[in-house]
Order: structure tokens, then sequence, then C-alpha cells
């Protein structure tokens, strides 16, 4: 089965609020995306068309600014007090709504909400960034070519600063949203624009591929690496509804350069291992798996999700080192230490899977999980 993960993400920071561009890095050019399709069969959203609320959204805010505990609030702290209220019987769906579809429903993904916070900070001049977290990955849904993973950001609202000589945000109090916070997240990096806008036509991508819309898919994906060209998630899902589309050419071109450009690396290696290994090049791809178990990324999910490709492949070797590298930067996700104890008994290494298990029941507090893993252990114990 081929590996994928493509994050829905939520994050964002666009015109209209103050923002900070990352600095321009592309040492090389990206290659030519010469696969043909008639762009006139789709619609392809312009991005202020998902942030838009309407007149009546609009209004719906003013009228909760009155209120009598709201109105003494500086509007940085009402725009998160409004969102917050929200989430209270806001219906968490996998679905990609623009900002007014979401406050219209009441539902959503994170990037909806996301959206939705956006846009209001936008209409009522409030100043906003976002930071990615490291949480525990949720499965969202699986087919049999692709996963997908949901993660996490924190947004922030501040102040506004009026002294327009000072940098963005210097000296301004702000307020965090944690749209589903956990008990475990980390704080990663904060997001930029142009990232932000390769993200949000990468996650409609998504919704394209798993539509088996392949064309879509490629348009939206051009549309996201024209703002962001070293996007790894974007380089690596591009290079995949390629290969699906028969350029393959193309598909290997751009695992190279995103290997070159993206900080991104974890997936691109595994999916360009993955394409070496269906054309017979065995010789290369032992090249590039040695890539990956050698690589340090600091993102501690995207290995725990490459490890379950190497057991689902039956690649208990591999899958060992990639858990490890798991749960040295993420110690306390109990099932990864089940999961090991499952590869260290494949490897015939009983000892280091009760070792295993034993840690999955110091991190687990879910009474199930406890049996499980009590029974497990028993069983080994056993033999």
């Amino acid at each position: 089965m081929e590996f994928m993960k493509y994050l829905l993400l939520v994050c964002l920071i666009v015109s209209g609020c103050q923002t900070v561009s990352a600095p321009i890095h592309q040492p090389t050019q990206m290659p030519i995306l010469a696969y043909e399709v008639d762009a006139s069969e789709y619609e392809i959203p312009e991005p202020e068309s998902l942030f838009s609320l309407t007149a009546e959204q609009v209004a719906e805010f003013k009228r909760f600014q009155l209120q009598s505990d709201v109105d003494t609030l500086l509007p940085f702290q009402q725009v998160k007090h409004f969102i917050e209220k929200r989430l209270v019987n806001f219906n968490y769906e996998g679905k990609n709504y623009s900002a007014s579809e979401a406050l219209e429903l009441n539902q959503g993904n994170c990037m909806s909400l996301a959206l939705l916070t956006y846009a209001i900070a936008s209409e009522f001049q409030v100043d906003i960034s976002f930071q990615l977290l490291h949480t525990m990955p949720v499965l969202l849904d699986v087919t049999d070519q692709y996963s997908v993973t949901s993660d996490h950001v924190r947004t922030f609202l501040y102040e506004n600063n009026n002294d327009e000589s000072n940098t963005i945000f210097s000296g301004s109090k702000r307020v965090a949203i944690d749209y589903f916070p956990g008990r475990y997240d980390r704080g990663g990096k904060k997001v930029y624009s142009n990232e932000f806008f390769a993200m949000l036509y990468r996650n409609l991508a998504a919704d394209a591929l798993f539509s088996d819309d392949l064309p879509l898919a490629y348009l939206l994906l051009k549309k996201s690496l024209s703002f962001s060209q070293t996007y790894g998630p974007s380089i690596n899902m591009l290079a995949v509804v390629l290969r699906r589309l028969g350029d393959v050419e193309t598909a290997e071109s751009l695992y190279r350069y995103g290997l070159e450009v993206s900080e991104d690396k974890v997936t691109l290696l595994s999916n360009y291992h993955y394409l070496l290994v269906n054309q017979g090049r065995i010789a290369e791809a032992a090249v590039v798996k040695k890539q990956l178990l050698e690589l340090d990324d600091s993102s501690p999910y995207k290995w725990y999700l490459v490890a379950q490709d190497s057991i689902a492949a039956a690649d208990y070797v591999s899958a060992k080192v990639y858990l490890n590298k798991f749960i040295d930067n993420t110690h306390y996700f109990h099932k990864a230490y089940f999961d090991l104890a499952k590869v260290h008994f494949k490897l015939d290494e009983p000892e280091l899977a009760k070792k295993a298990l034993r840690k999955a029941l110091d991190y687990t507090e879910l009474p199930k999980n406890k049996q499980r893993y009590q029974a497990k252990l028993a069983w080994l114990n056993l033999h």
C-alpha cells in the first residue's frame, strides 16, 4: 500500500490583517509541469472567496459585541470570546468549508475554524497569527492508496498596536485560541502567508484526490505551488497525482526537487522509495531508504505514520527504527509502545516486547487499553 500523508492543517495568515512574509529561498528551479488539463472545465476559487462573510454574519458579530458582558472587552478579546462560544456547539467534521459556510452551518474541520477566526479578525481589524502544533495523530480516513490525518494550530489574536514605527505585534498583548487542545500538544513553527495559501489549496486538492478527480487535484496543487514552490506536502502530493496520471518522469523530478528545497522530507522520501520499488529500481530504492532511516526530523508524528506503513509492508526492521525516532521525541504516546512491542515480537525480541508493553501501560489511562496491554504482557510472560 502506498503511504501518502497529507495534513489537513489549520493555519492562516493572509492579507487584510498584518502579516509577515517568509524569506524566499529557491535554490533550484521547479520541474516544468507540462501535463495538459482543460482548466475551463473547473472553477478554481480565489482565496478571497473563502474568507468573506455575509452582511448578515457581520451584523451578527456586531450584535454580539453589544452584549453587556462583551462590550467592555477589547476587539481581540471579543473575537476570542465569540469563537470560543461557537466551539461549545460546533460540529467538528473533516470538511473544508469557507468561513461563511462554517458560521452558517456551525460545523467544519480545523481549517474552517481558522478561516472563520481570520474572517472575523480581518473584518474588525484585529491582528492574527498562527502556530503549528505537534499533537497526537488523528486518523480521519483511509483508502487502499491514501491515509488522511489531521493536525492542529494555535491561533494568536493581538491587541492592535497603533505605533507604526514598531515591528509587527511588538509590545502587543495577545490571547490564544486552541481549537481542540490536547494534553500533550507541543508548539511548532509559525506559518507565513505564502505557506498558508499553499496549505489552503493542498487541502482542497486532498478533497479532489479522495473523489478520484485527478485533473482537479492537479490544478489545485499547481495553484498551491504558485504561492510557495518549496512547500513539501504539495510537492509530494503533486508527484503522487502525476504518477497516477501516468507522468512518472515528472513525478520523480518533483520528488528530487522537493528533497532539495523542502524541510519536509519524511513523506517525500517514503513515496519516492515506493516509486522506485514499483519500477524495479531496487538499488536506487535502497539508497533512498537509507536516507529515510538516517534522517533526523523534528516533527515526530511523521515518523509514527511512516512506521505504520512499514508495519503494513511487514518491514519490521525499518518500523522499529521509525518508532524509536518517534518515541525519542514523543515519549508519552502509549500506542507507539504497543506498536513497538508488536514489532519486537515479529523480530523475535520478546524481552524488548515486554519492556515496550510495560511502557505502554505506564502512559495509558483508559481501562480498556490497560486491560489489552496487560493481557498481551501476560501472554508474553507465558511464552
